[in-house]
């Protein structure tokens, strides 16, 4: 007894030092996954923050009333006319700004030293000499400030505010213009990552390239240092999942940098915050161990021999699940001390379990936001390019090209916004792709032709909406793009061993084998639209699913889809 009573304790007391250091390293593991995703989604908010703020400063500059207004205004007027133009500007620069709920001012400076603005400011200083002087001879006229007091007051008070200046130079002459000034006050940047929690008191902020806060939730820690924080030297280094101790706490630290502008954004959370659960879960485990300790002293050494078989049951399934077999269970009868010990084993497996089984979900729920901000991205750089090529019609006069293009822009995207579903009829796929190739056709007029070659029977099946638009632009842009000539691009679909065979063909300028295999796993600019198709593919209907690339150098590429055979009854039926 005294031997079993040992051993027993010995167990038990292993037992509960591997549960509290592996459940440990399991909290922390987690939340360092988390943050990282966190922090990754927080990326690609700024991202299209500062891409459209960017986008908004090219419409200012390309702006026609603010062109012509500020050319006249070189020439000099009297004071009543500049007045007029002060006010021509702000109008336009309004309406630009109205609406953008970041857009904090739009401000233009000329080369005469003076100043427009978007209207709802005042006390506006000059602060364009350095940018006039930053952009003389540069190839690019564009530079993104750091968090800093705005160089003018709105409402009674200087916002802390991030800001772009941008070269400003007139379309007709390619003569010097001005500088263009785009501010977006900190708070709604800020505000991109204030609902994300890192436990009771974990912190998410952003840290400049000298150790500086530029954006933080709580407006008081501003600009302030953190240098001189423990945490700074893990910043440099970008170590990821790192503790230290801070005002004698430890704390997790998880960082990532955002190149684009040069920043860390950081996430700080107490250690203790991650796996206050786990003492819980040890101190039962332990509590329970214990217990049956002292049960198993006071029997009888003969039930000592008969508790020993279900012990050795207790082993072996630990070590099943050891071996990662969540679906072991303990099935025993007994209603002693053993028996409780069973169960408190098959609850703590099942909940496990469960939680596994949850951060799958999540990582596929994870998955879809970041394909559907792929998507988000990409309709309106396609968008913002077919406008410019009904631009570019407007000051050919070619009004009748201009309604045929709007239409067919606008049946494209009625198809896209259409019920919201991501599963639409191959037919409806199809008449998309083509509404898209025929507004290509009108960019790129004479260098493309396409075709297509559908078995009939294939149009009232389902398939992913948005699933051949990337792969044909891909064709086009990478394949054609840079062919010498006309290009031609044929999608063809076929069923084959009860699947459908869709494929996207051009004869352009090929891929090297290298390229061909690294397309479906990297994010290149050549592959994003390869990439992003094949994981939504995989997402939906099943990895066995996908793409495959076949390709020849300086003869063409072609892009084969292999989907399920899916109608909508199928669907309705499953759901």
């Amino acid at each position: 007894m005294l031997f079993f009573a040992i051993a027993l304790s010995l167990i038990i007391i292993s037992l509960a030092v591997s549960n509290y250091r592996i459940s440990s390293a399991i909290f922390i593991g987690k939340t360092v996954d988390s943050t990282q995703q966190n922090l990754v989604l927080v990326s690609k908010q700024l991202d299209l923050m500062f891409d459209n703020a960017e986008n908004y400063a090219k419409l200012a500059i390309q702006n026609q009333t603010i062109q012509q207004t500020l050319i006249e205004a070189s020439a000099g007027n009297d004071a009543y006319t500049d007045y007029q133009r002060q006010m021509t500007v702000r109008n336009a620069l309004s309406n630009l700004a109205d609406g953008k709920s970041f857009v904090n001012a739009i401000l233009l400076y000329d080369g005469e030293g003076r100043v427009y603005d978007s209207g709802g400011i005042e006390n506006v200083v000059d602060v364009s000499a350095p940018y006039f002087a930053k952009f003389k001879g540069a190839a690019y006229g564009i530079a993104w400030e750091g968090t800093g007091s705005s160089n003018y007051s709105r409402e009674g008070r200087q916002p802390k505010v991030i800001s772009l200046y941008q070269r400003f130079n007139s379309q007709m002459s390619g003569a010097r213009l001005g500088v263009l000034q785009l501010s977006i006050e900190e708070t709604f940047v800020s505000r991109q990552y204030s609902d994300i929690r890192l436990g009771d008191t974990g912190q998410l902020f952003i840290v400049g390239p000298n150790g500086e806060i530029l954006s933080h939730p709580d407006s008081r820690f501003l600009n302030s240092s953190v240098r001189d924080k423990p945490y700074y030297p893990l910043l440099e280094q970008h170590e990821e999942g790192k503790t230290f101790l801070m005002e004698g706490q430890e704390y997790l630290a998880i960082s990532r940098p955002y190149e684009r502008m040069d920043w860390t954004i950081v996430g700080i959370v107490p250690i203790g915050e991650i796996t206050k659960d786990k003492g819980v879960l040890t101190a039962r485990f332990t509590t329970l161990g214990l217990i049956f300790v002292l049960l198993a002293i006071a029997v009888t050494p003969l039930l000592t021999k008969y508790a020993m078989r279900p012990l050795k049951v207790i082993r072996e399934t630990v070590r099943q699940v050891q071996r990662g077999d969540l679906d072991a269970s303990l099935n025993l009868q007994t209603r002693d001390e053993i028996g409780q010990l069973a169960v408190e084993f098959n609850r703590m497996v099942s909940r496990t379990k469960s939680l596994m089984q949850r951060s799958v979900e999540e990582e596929k729920r994870r998955k879809e936001f970041e394909l559907a901000a792929i998507q988000a991205q990409i309709n309106p750089h396609f968008l913002y390019n077919t406008l410019e090529s009904i631009c570019g019609l407007a000051e050919l006069g070619r009004t009748d090209d201009i309604i045929e293009l709007v239409d067919r822009l606008a049946g494209f995207y009625r198809g896209v916004l259409s019920k919201g579903s991501p599963i639409v009829s191959v037919e409806e796929e199809l008449l998309m792709t083509r509404r898209y190739l025929d507004i290509l056709q009108v960019r790129y007029a004479g260098k493309i032709d396409y075709e297509f070659d559908i078995d009939p029977a294939l149009l009232e099946y389902r398939t992913l909406k948005l699933l051949l638009q990337p792969i044909v632009e891909n064709s086009i842009y990478h394949g054609l793009k840079n062919k010498r000539g006309k290009g031609r691009v044929k999608v063809t679909g076929r069923m084959r061993h009860n699947l459908m065979i869709l494929e996207v063909s051009d004869d352009g300028v090929g891929m090297e084998p290298e390229a061909v295999a690294s397309s479906l796993w990297q994010s290149s600019g050549k592959s994003f639209g390869l990439k992003s198709a094949n994981e939504r593919i995989k997402l939906i209907f099943g990895h066995e699913y996908g793409l495959d690339i076949r390709s020849v150098p300086g003869e063409g590429t072609t892009v084969a889809i292999t989907l399920p055979l899916r109608r909508q009854e199928d669907e309705e039926e499953a759901g």
